[in-house]
């Protein structure tokens, strides 16, 4: 058990995958952002929206949840989401969603002795107590998130970014690690 959450916790969002900045974009730096979460599960979309909502304001930068104007599940019909551009004043849009889930696995075993090792036989001993034969496989979704960021002037993408998470189904968390990652290359690339 312990192998498989090293394995996934290497697949967590702590670092952007790709990145990329509009090289025509020369407009100042947005203060005013609507953040959507483009998934059609209403506590997910949420969870996104405040987690980058939160991590957008401890930088200085007005910033509202979709949810917290629009109302209504499911996909969201484009004038209402204008409207709600309108309505807080946002000059920049920020959308998260998912692009892909990748099914990963594997099973863990112990690792066996090696001639001349210093390991004490109790140590070997309460190991094998541990761990039950055969192995248990185990398997994870990978999912890949895209962060985008959209002037709201003229509806232009402005930067763009993927990350991967094993861990959607504990969203709070994903959407706190990858507000935090986001939110502060955005930061360098000077567009908050």
């Amino acid at each position: 058990m312990a192998a498989a959450a090293l394995l996934a916790a290497g697949c967590a969002p702590n670092a952007l995958l790709s990145q990329w900045k509009s090289a025509s974009y020369s407009g100042r730096a947005f203060d005013r952002v609507l953040v959507l979460a483009a998934n059609p599960d209403p506590e997910i979309r949420r969870v996104y929206e405040d987690a980058f909502v939160q991590e957008l304001a401890a930088m200085g930068v007005t910033a509202v949840a979709t949810h917290a104007v629009v109302q209504g599940e499911g996909e969201l019909p484009e004038d209402y989401i204008l409207k709600a551009v309108s309505e807080v004043h946002a000059n920049g849009l920020l959308i998260v969603r998912m692009i892909g889930k990748d099914a990963r696995g594997g099973a863990y075993s112990l690792p066996t002795l090696q001639p001349d090792s210093k390991t004490e036989f109790y140590a070997v001993y309460q190991s094998g107590m541990t761990v039950h034969a055969p192995p248990e496989p185990f398997g994870y979704g990978v999912y890949t998130l895209e962060t985008s960021l959209w002037d709201a002037s003229d509806q232009a993408l402005v930067w763009s970014s993927t990350s991967q998470t094993f861990q959607l189904n504990k969203a709070s968390a994903a959407a706190k690690d990858l507000a935090d990652v986001a939110v502060k290359a955005l930061r360098e690339q000077q567009l908050l």
